[in-house]
């Protein structure tokens, strides 16, 4: 039980790690992730860039206000989810470049840490978990 216990707590654990290691740069991994998107998908709106990271609305409205509030993200055009269209400012791109740099070492690190098969092994064994919930939630969208 021990074991099981451990493994349902792991992705915590993770959480925390690349938590503590973005913190000197006053973001989360939520609000990394968004930035994340933004930068991949600039000019997006706020419903496609939610729709994207799988982001329910109260999660992503207060992730983007901080963002936006920081001078990290800039939105305009329209008004609400559908209209207002979102880019990173020059800020935004200096702190999701120097986070990005401090998320790939992070994965590198825990990734080494069990070795390159095991690694591998749950990268097999989480694909087949996301396409799941990805499908899942698309069907629980069609019956609103």
């Amino acid at each position: 039980m021990s074991r099981l216990c451990d493994a349902a707590d792991a992705p915590h654990r993770n959480h925390n790690v690349f938590n503590s290691r973005l913190v000197h740069l006053g973001l989360n991994v939520a609000q990394f992730g968004l930035l994340g998107a933004v930068a991949k998908m600039p000019g997006s709106t706020l419903a496609a860039i939610g729709q994207a990271m799988l982001l329910d609305d109260s999660t992503l409205a207060r992730n983007i206000t901080v963002l936006e509030r920081r001078g990290l993200v800039q939105a305009e055009g329209g008004r609400g989810r559908g209209g207002e269209r979102l880019t990173l400012t020059c800020s935004g791109q200096k702190i999701f470049t120097s986070g990005l740099t401090i998320w790939l070492d992070t994965n590198k690190l825990l990734a080494a840490e069990p070795g390159p098969g095991e690694a591998e092994r749950g990268r097999a064994f989480l694909w087949p978990l996301g396409q799941e919930s990805e499908r899942l939630k698309a069907n629980a969208d069609t019956l609103r």
